[in-house]
């Protein structure tokens, strides 16, 4: 590594920016083989990855509790580990302790894996601006960090906090703006897929990235819920347990291909689907990760710390706005359900019925359980409750798709059947009443099924089902009736 007098060539005192500066500390840093330098500096509670070299994947976004990195900015003192940063194994020596370490390990190899990619020592050494943390320096090396190492890092690191000293950075605003305007849009959704359409749509707007996924994560593991832009098969398709492990632990993902750097072997396989620039943040509700927002590009669009911390913010608010949509729909839900069933009540049935004015035509289906008040009277309400919810399940078993189930009353269950004839109604209605007997739960169904007529009124059609259910019943239970064409024939 070069001495440390070799900065007062570079361009860190007349750096018109502290990024300026860091670049610069990098570029000195990483013309030495086989060093990777990269500098953090502290924003909005985080450190973010302002400069970097040599890396496909970099940290960014990293909390001050997590880390070497973190533990070099909370402590203010120099953190040197062997092994891959953070790694299983790795050997951490703080402070002045460190000053030895060029004498005292005489060689070390690659800390695991099959390349010489693998760092096998990493040093964070603390900036400090005004005598206080501002940043991190860390150098990663495949080879023995020496004392003079050491030493030119320190340097390094003492330049940059008096640059920073002198020329703070001024925030950015332009993305800023951009950013409140679309949280404030998604904040007025309250539908979960239309959050998750602005949030990509926002995402890319304010990096302007050419793909974004969004993918969910449960305790069963990580799907991909919405998808837009040129890229989105191949980030539907990739698997997402890799950039989820990188997210999980509260840092962000940037990674920007190179010519000469081998990607990383769990995210090969995007770099293999056309992928040269990606950046992933979590999102986090109630201090749990729900999602992973992934951003993309097929050319090596650098993305700069300001606009990974510009999508954590969005990704905080579309985390917040997810969770309270999907809370509100469970509200929603558990209004309109029977408790006991989860199908739906009474209430709903009839709004149900109600918008059912379509074609196919939609046959109404009344059914009724025989014998339940006498099971329910000798077994207990506990014992009939299992018995409804059994029912329940067959029928629902026994419906087809677009067909639905309502629970009505006490043992009356009613259908909505989307059918073309009656001969259809029938069948449909049979199924039903075949389901309940082959559950053997200790009771029957007797069921009227009746399809409207052009015109008819929804209290006739239910009238004609209702005397088509009491025919059932009259002809002996356990059957099904098909309702006459007449509100006042028989059933």
């Amino acid at each position: 590594m070069r001495e440390t007098t070799a900065l007062l060539g570079l361009a860190v005192d007349g750096a018109p920016r502290a990024v300026d500066a860091a670049q610069a500390v990098v570029d000195h840093l990483a013309a030495e083989d086989p060093f990777v330098p990269a500098v953090y500096l502290a924003r909005s509670g985080r450190l973010r990855r302002v400069a970097s070299s040599g890396q496909w994947v970099a940290e960014d976004g990293i909390p001050p509790a997590t880390g070497a990195v973190g533990r070099a900015y909370r402590t203010g003192s120099e953190v040197v580990e062997r092994g891959a940063s953070g790694g299983t194994g790795s050997e951490v020596v703080e402070g002045d302790a460190a000053d030895g370490l060029g004498s005292e390990v005489a060689e070390a190899g690659a800390a695991d894996g099959d390349g010489s990619d693998v760092p096998a020592w990493t040093a964070c050494l603390p900036i400090l601006a005004a005598g206080r943390p501002a940043g991190v320096l860390e150098v990663r090396s495949t080879q023995r960090l020496t004392a003079e190492d050491l030493a030119c890092a320190r340097g390094c690191a003492a330049a940059l906090g008096r640059q920073i000293e002198t020329h703070p950075d001024a925030p950015a605003d332009d993305g800023a703006r951009r950013l409140l305007r679309h949280m404030v849009d998604m904040g007025a959704l309250e539908d979960a897929h239309a959050i998750a359409g602005a949030l990509l749509g926002a995402a890319l707007d304010v990096v302007p990235l050419q793909s974004a996924v969004l993918v969910r994560t449960t305790p069963a593991g990580a799907r991909p819920t919405t998808a837009i832009g040129p890229l989105a098969d191949a980030l539907r398709a990739a698997r997402h347990e890799p950039i989820v492990a990188r997210v999980g632990a509260g840092s962000s993902c940037a990674t920007t291909s190179t010519p000469e750097a081998t990607a990383p072997a769990d995210l090969r396989e995007l770099r293999a689907a056309g992928i040269e620039s990606l950046v992933a943040v979590g999102l986090h509700a109630d201090r749990e990760l729900t999602g992973v927002l992934m951003l993309a590009s097929s050319d090596r669009t650098p993305v700069d710390t300001d606009d990974v911390e510009l999508l954590e913010q969005l990704a905080a608010h579309a985390a917040s706005c997810l969770r309270a949509a999907e809370r509100l729909q469970s509200l929603r839900d558990r209004a309109a359900s029977d408790p006991l069933t989860g199908l739906g009540h009474h209430a709903t049935f009839h709004e149900a019925l109600g918008a059912s004015h379509r074609r196919p035509r939609t046959a109404v289906v009344l059914c009724d359980l025989d014998g339940f008040k006498r099971l329910n009277d000798t077994h207990g309400h506990a014992h009939g409750d299992r018995v409804l919810c059994g029912v329940a399940d067959a029928m629902t078993g026994a419906l087809r798709r677009g067909d639905r189930l309502f629970r009505i009353g006490g043992d009356e269950f009613a259908g909505l059947l989307a059918v073309e004839s009656d001969a259809e109604a029938l069948d449909a209605a049979t199924r039903l009443r075949d389901a309940v007997a082959a559950a053997q739960l200790g009771v029957t169904a007797s069921v009227g099924v009746a399809v409207p007529r052009d015109g008819e009124t929804d209290a006739s059609l239910l009238a004609r089902a209702d005397r088509a259910l009491y025919a059932a019943k009259a002809g002996g239970r356990d059957g099904v009736k098909l309702a006459q064409a007449r509100a006042g024939s028989p059933g």
